[in-house]
């Protein structure tokens, strides 16, 4: 399922996604990413905390 929303997000874009399947995937689809995102900055951060100690 989050494969087939990726391929519609690479091929058409964010308006795309929203146009075929709805605000609702849109929003949890950006949700995921942006979570995503901020584990691996909070894991690069305190590998870096650990490395400067």
């Amino acid at each position: 399922m989050l494969k087939k929303y990726r391929t519609i997000l690479k091929e058409e874009g964010w308006k795309g996604l929203i146009k075929r399947e709805g605000w609702k995937v849109g929003a949890l689809l950006f949700t995921f990413f942006l979570v995503k995102g901020l584990v691996w900055l909070a894991i690069f951060y305190g590998l870096f905390e650990v490395i400067a100690d």
